[in-house]
Formats: structure tokens, sequence, C-alpha cells
């Protein structure tokens, strides 16, 4: 055979050999999508426990990509770079990825920055499982792998306070050395393994975590996790992200970009999207850093009492979990004034009195990100958002109705609203599904 020919048919079997990494790759994308298909509700993590890169971690707050897929595809023009300025899980990043669109990204909690670039970034999974291998094969447990580091909770770890503990020594001392050692690693190999350590911390401990935060098992004294179990959930959880990584390993990282902190600063970074798709957290008093307070002080995220203060007053004012600087109101809304005042004449019924502020911060906060995006989208595009009402004293919260009013001054209207379900209310109120959950398409009109 000629060497023209020779090289001809190398190169039409190379070509052969792109069509079908290409086709198959398409087919796994489409596999991935389709899977939440019939997942509901789509504003909710519901049905992600076998779905690649979603699995890695239980996101109990995430909508589906679902969501994020319906939206894309109702749009009236192209996106080529999809915002979210709360990040969470990543959902709208790996969704975009999957679908090839660039997305810009906002989140305040450094582990679950961690988790989306992790999703994002190629990785060359035989070398990350060599390494792994190595290293706990050789793990060795130091002295300074049994001592808490300032400011983390007594509870963390045995005898605990008051006889109460999260982790047994064992478990404690483990993860302390697998997270040490960890750092010997490339930066990016170093970071998989931290996101997949912090996904089974809670499962070898002595809590459950639910939107309120964690509270003990039942029966948790007689419940004996030890090192070498963190170390088999930790194989687990190794052995799921490496599958996913090599199922998708065609995938191009893109035009993705996470940026750290608080979107209500962060976002004066961004300088042009074409849809902001997000869900801000809801005026119902929960504090995610307490949620995810085991990652943040295990992985060495948190060192200090001040660095866990620091991140506190860094989330959108939607808790009282801290005291909130007085701040000049922004939200203009004739419905929020008068859920204000209802709440004042009921301050005394309030389960704390700081409440009424509270929500008055609350609608600031995201007026201040509505006014980022009148400057980062066009006219004519658009802000989705998932959001909940929320309920004090019998006080009824109509978030949709009082963000509407307050960010129309910013050139944004109204045009789609949609049910996406009904919440609980808090047992306090009867423990009923009466508060919405809705979707809110904003246009921007000016």
């Amino acid at each position: 055979m000629s060497e023209f020919w020779a090289a001809t048919l190398e190169e039409t079997v190379r070509s052969s050999e792109r069509l079908a990494r290409i086709q198959t790759q398409t087919r796994d994308v489409a596999g991935w999508l389709e899977q939440y298909t019939d997942a509901a509700p789509t504003s909710s993590n519901s049905g992600s426990a076998n779905v690649p890169f979603q699995r890695w971690f239980h996101f109990k707050e995430a909508f589906s990509p679902k969501f994020v897929t319906d939206t894309l595809s109702s749009l009236p023009y192209q996106v080529n770079r999809c915002l979210d300025p709360f990040a969470g899980s990543g959902t709208t990043a790996v969704t975009c990825r999957m679908l090839g669109i660039g997305s810009v990204g906002v989140e305040v909690n450094p582990f679950l920055v961690d988790l989306i670039e992790a999703k994002l970034s190629p990785l060359p999974a035989a070398e990350f499982c060599l390494n792994y291998e190595k290293l706990i094969s050789s793990l060795d447990i130091d002295i300074e792998d049994e001592v808490l580091s300032p400011g983390m909770p007594l509870t963390l770890v045995e005898p605990g306070k008051n006889g109460r503990f999260v982790f047994n020594l064992d478990v404690y001392r483990t993860a302390r050395a697998i997270l040490r050692k960890s750092q010997k690693l490339e930066p990016q190999q170093a970071r998989l393994l931290r996101v997949l350590l912090g996904s089974v911390l809670v499962t070898n401990s002595n809590v459950t975590i639910n939107g309120k935060g964690r509270r003990y098992r039942s029966n948790w004294q007689e419940r004996k996790r030890s090192g070498s179990d963190l170390i088999s959930s930790l194989d687990a959880a190794v052995d799921t992200a490496i599958a996913d990584l090599t199922k998708f390993s065609g995938l191009s990282r893109g035009e993705h970009v996470i940026y750290y902190g608080d979107s209500r600063t962060v976002l004066t970074k961004v300088t042009d999207a074409d849809v902001a798709i997000f869900s801000p957290p809801y005026p119902n008093s929960f504090d995610y850093t307490d949620v995810y307070n085991l990652e943040l002080w295990m992985l060495g995220y948190l060192n200090s009492s001040i660095e866990n203060m620091v991140l506190r007053h860094s989330t959108v004012r939607s808790h009282v979990q801290t005291k909130w600087a007085t701040t000049a109101h922004q939200a203009s809304s004739a419905r929020l004034n008068d859920v204000l005042e209802a709440l004042r004449q009921k301050r005394v019924s309030l389960w704390n009195k700081n409440i009424p502020e509270m929500v008055a911060f609350y609608f600031d906060d995201l007026w201040t990100i509505f006014n980022q995006l009148s400057r980062i989208l066009k006219q004519g595009h658009h802000a989705v958002v998932a959001i909940g009402d929320s309920q004090y004293a019998d006080v009824h919260i109509d978030v949709a109705t009082i963000l509407t009013e307050s960010i129309a001054s910013l050139g944004f209207q109204m045009v789609e609203r949609g049910s996406i379900r009904s919440m609980r209310n808090s047992s306090q109120h009867g423990g009923g599904f009466e508060l919405s959950e809705s979707c809110l398409v904003f246009e921007r009109s000016t």
C-alpha cells in the first residue's frame, strides 16, 4: 500500500473513531438530561441520587437540570452565556456545560465553590486513582489530626460537650489525616478529594442534616463509626466520581467562570449575560452556613470563629442568626410596607423580635441583585427566579408580589408567573401545605 493511501486510511480511521466518540458523548449528554424528565418538582434536587455529577453531594436546596433546560428552550433568543448569582451545587453551570453553553456563577460558600469547580474541571482519572490509592495505603495518624482547630465547636469530636459529639474520635482523626495528606496532591486533584471527603462526612457522623441544621440520630451512642468506615465510604465516592469524569471526559470545560464571594458585591465583576437563572435563599430564617457547618469546619474552610462570622455576614439577609447592620432601604413596595407593619404589630408573638427588620433587609438585598442585573442583562432579556413565600405569626409574605413591585423601578417587568409546588408550613403554623413556591420570569423592559 502506498504511503498516500496508508495515510488516508489512517486519517479515515481516526475520523471514524472521533465521530463515534462524538456520537457516544451526545447520547451520554442526552441520557444525563433525560434522567430528570420525570423528576418533580423541577425546583428540587429530587431524583438526583443516580445522576452523574449531581450524585456527588446531596444538595437539598437545588433545582433540577430540567428547570434550566426548560427555561433555556423557552427563551425567544439564543443564549451563549447564562448567569447564576446563587450557584449552590452548580446545577446551572453543569447543565450549561452539557448543552455547550457558557456560564458564570457566584457562590458565597467556599466548599460549594470547590464542588462546582470539581464538577466542571476535566481531570486525569487514572492518575487521580493512583495517587488516591497511594495516599490511603500510606495514611498515618499524627497527633495534630486529633486536635481541634481554633474556633471549632467542641461538639465536633468526642468527648464533645455535655456528652454529645458529632464524630467518633477515629472518624475525626482519619478525616483530618486524609485532608492533611491531600495537600501534597496537585491542586485540582486535592480539590476533588476534599469535595468527595466532604460528601461522606455526614454519613459517618452521629447526626443528620436538614434545612434547619443538624440533629442527633436515634440511638447515636450505639452507632460506632470508625475510620475504616469513613475510608470505605470515600472509596465508593471516588469510584462514582471517576466513573462520571471518565464517561464525560470528551466534554470541554468551556467558558465557565465561578466567582467566590457575596453576590451583592461580586456581581460587579460580571460584565454581561444573556439570561439569569437562579434561586436565592427564601425569607424563611434558615442560615445555610449552619447546614454546611460540618464540611466548612472539617475541611479547613473555616479556621476561626471570626471567619465563621465573616461568612455569615456575607450571606443574603434571610435569617436572624446574626445581627445585621442597618442599611438604607432600597426596596419600595406597598405590599412590603403592609407586611412590615403587620409584623411589627405582632412583634411580641414572633419567635424572634428582629424578624420584621430581617424581612425588610431581605428585599433590599434582592433589589441590590436586580440592580446589578439591570446592567448585566440586555433590554428584552430575562431573569428567571425560583423563589418561595414565607409566614410569621400568620402574616403571609407574598414574595412574588413584593419582589415584582420592588424591582419595577429598575426596569424589570414580570411577564410570567408559574406555580412550582406548595411548601409545607412550619409546625408553629400547623404544618400544612399553605406556602407557594413560584417560577417568576422578569423581562428587562427598559
